[in-house]
């Protein structure tokens, strides 16, 4: 699945995107490597802390703590 099309997807089915740490960098692999826009298109899904978007439901998350 080409990039943008996967970002079309997390966009359009939010709660198929919700991802612990593993499952986001696995989700976010494009041609062998990590695709960063893809990252930032997860945040938000799994909620805030001290209103930064969070991107993970477990492990370490963008908004800087760990789930």
């Amino acid at each position: 699945m080409d990039a943008e099309k996967k970002r079309r997807e997390i966009v359009g089915n939010p709660q198929k995107h919700i991802h612990d740490y593993d499952g986001l960098i696995a989700c976010c692999m494009n041609d062998g490597a990590l695709d960063t826009m893809l990252m930032q298109a997860h945040e938000g899904f799994t909620g805030s802390n001290g209103g930064v978007r969070c991107d993970v439901s477990s492990g370490p998350c963008s908004c800087g703590a760990w789930h």
